[in-house]
């Protein structure tokens, strides 16, 4: 923590002292969560349905009965526990520093309110810079220097480091460099929280290394290529080597989608991804897609070990929106089919999804949205349904309504487990820039077909509270 504070004061402190313009938003959110865990528990043999290691109890709980043991074990669900994760997000922005210079910093605490058995992920980081940098823009392109993160065709990347974009044109280029954190976390490689979660988490830091560059050669045509290395601290080795492509043109009202991402690491494309879709054909919209889609894993993590299966998928949608009627229809509908899985058995190699929506629209103050979707794959299924409706008096005022249920039949195992919720939401400006927002939920687990598991059912419910000191720089001079 000593080392984030060092880094934030230098990053932060002579901005500060000649900045002519500050902008600090907070985010306070406080949450309810509560959990049913599982605990071990013991039956006697005679109360058990069946004969051999493996038995059901009265309910249908699986038991394991080892020979000339007195009692059966099994797993239940334990008393309810409870969590009440609060954390402090703030983001600081100053600018007049000097021409195009401005310094941006997110900074987030957390805690809990009580610890009745469950904590809650990452509770006992207490802060966190996410971000701390320099941006200096200017008319050929901009350099950032700090605590930032890079985004793209091979997703989110957080560093601390250099950046250096340089524009002509409509072309740019784009560099960046420096020590490596984790993907979406901001901590670094060889973390304590990495290694609570990996049996092998790696014993060095990582350094990245990319290069981007960016093409639009008119108005509605643009590509994307990227190149990126994450290396061992002592370049003894690889944490990642990936490239990415993508591209977007629009002809004779027909939009085309490319996605292209290839490890050269273990020689796969992660993604490929041909999306054709037209829009407004007298109100009806249509797109088909077709995907190529294997896991990615670092090499330092253990799960490439296991040799995750890719699949192939072709996907189509429709959209209609009548024009005299406010409300807009959409259903898909997709194919997979995996690749061999080599498990010495034979499984289900392919799978399939679907689903429709409505979505309800108007000049009134209400609207209503109502969905459903099924996804089956090999040993396991999904369906959900949802419908809420929504009220917008204006000024930022919201109140909402949420039912859904959920269906899930595990892999490999038999009977059914649904879950059944019913949520309310609320919004509503306290001051211009204080905004208060709230939520509560009722999920309700049930069982059928002899369906064994825990037990789930659970109550949540937040409160989160956004608030603006200064004004947007965006907005100087103008109106507030």
């Amino acid at each position: 923590m000593r080392r984030h504070l060092l880094g934030l004061a230098l990053v932060v402190g002579p901005a500060c002292a000649a900045a002519q313009g500050v902008r600090v938003t907070g985010v306070t959110a406080v949450q309810g969560i509560e959990l049913r865990p599982l605990v071990y528990d013991s039956i006697a043999p005679y109360f058990t349905v069946g004969a051999g290691e493996w038995r059901l109890t009265p309910d249908g709980t699986p038991a394991r009965c080892l020979p000339n043991a007195d009692y059966c074990v099994f797993q239940r669900s334990g008393d309810r526990i409870q969590a009440a994760p609060l954390l402090q997000d703030l983001s600081f922005s100053s600018w007049g520093i000097g021409e195009g210079v401005s310094v941006h910093v997110d900074l987030r605490g957390r805690t809990q309110l009580t610890t009745q058995g469950l904590i809650y992920p990452r509770s006992d980081t207490h802060f966190e810079v996410m971000d701390a940098y320099a941006d200096v823009d200017r008319p050929w392109g901009r350099a950032r220097l700090g605590r930032q993160w890079i985004a793209g065709g091979l997703g989110v990347y957080n560093f601390d480091g250099a950046n250096l974009v340089y524009r002509r044109s409509r072309y740019s280029v784009e560099g960046w460099a420096g020590r490596a954190l984790e993907a979406g976390l901001n901590v670094g490689y060889s973390s304590a929280e990495l290694a609570a979660i990996e049996n092998l988490p790696p014993d060095q830091n990582g350094y990245i290394v990319g290069v981007r560059g960016r093409m639009r050669p008119n108005a509605v045509t643009s590509a994307t290529a990227t190149y990126q290395r994450v290396l061992v601290a002592d370049r003894s080795g690889l944490y990642s080597e990936r490239a990415a492509f993508d591209a977007t043109t629009r002809a004779y009202g027909v939009s085309l989608d490319m996605a292209l991402a290839y490890d050269f690491a273990s020689g796969a494309w992660n993604e490929a991804r041909l999306r054709l879709g037209r829009a407004g054909l007298h109100t009806l919209g249509v797109s088909v897609e077709a995907r190529h889609s294997a896991p990615f894993f670092e090499t330092w993590t253990i799960w490439g070990a296991f040799s995750p299966v890719a699949f192939n998928e072709a996907r189509a949608t429709l959209d209609w929106r009548p024009g005299s009627v406010p409300v807009m229809l959409s259903a898909h509908g997709a194919y997979r089919r995996y690749n061999e899985s080599d498990a010495g058995f034979t499984l289900r190699s392919n799978g399939w999804r679907a689903g429709a929506s409505a979505l309800l629209t108007g000049s009134s103050e209400f609207s209503g949205h109502a969905s459903y979707d099924v996804d089956i794959g090999d040993g396991a299924s999904r369906n959900d349904a949802r419908v809420s409706v929504r009220w917008n008096p204006g000024a930022e005022r919201s109140l909402g309504i949420t039912g859904s249920a959920l269906q899930n039949i595990y892999e490999f195992k038999i009977g059914t487990g649904r879950v059944m919720g019913l949520a309310l939401d609320a919004a509503a400006p306290i001051t211009s820039d204080i905004r208060l927002m709230a939520d509560v939920g009722f999920y309700r687990q049930l069982f059928s077909n002899g369906a064994p598991g825990p037990d789930w059912t659970q109550r949540r419910a937040s409160l989160r509270l956004e608030w603006t000191l200064g004004r947007d720089p965006g907005q100087m001079g103008k109106a507030q």
